[in-house]
């Protein structure tokens, strides 16, 4: 699964330009749904959540 998603992301950065390209990404273990803690029940992020339940992951990615 990990590589077809590498895949994708390669062709995708393949078409943009070098400052939009996706350079790291993670793949989450939880499916969020609309109404959780992560999404209003509009489907819209809940950032503050979000950056307090996946601090350590958003850290791999940027620091």
């Amino acid at each position: 699964m990990l590589a077809t998603l590498q895949d994708g992301v390669g062709a995708a950065n393949d078409k943009l330009s070098r400052v939009e390209q996706i350079k790291k990404f993670a793949v989450l273990p939880d499916v969020w749904v609309p109404g959780s803690d992560h999404l209003t029940a509009t489907g819209k992020l809940s950032r503050k959540p979000i950056a307090i339940t996946y601090a350590a992951t958003i850290e791999s990615l940027y620091g």
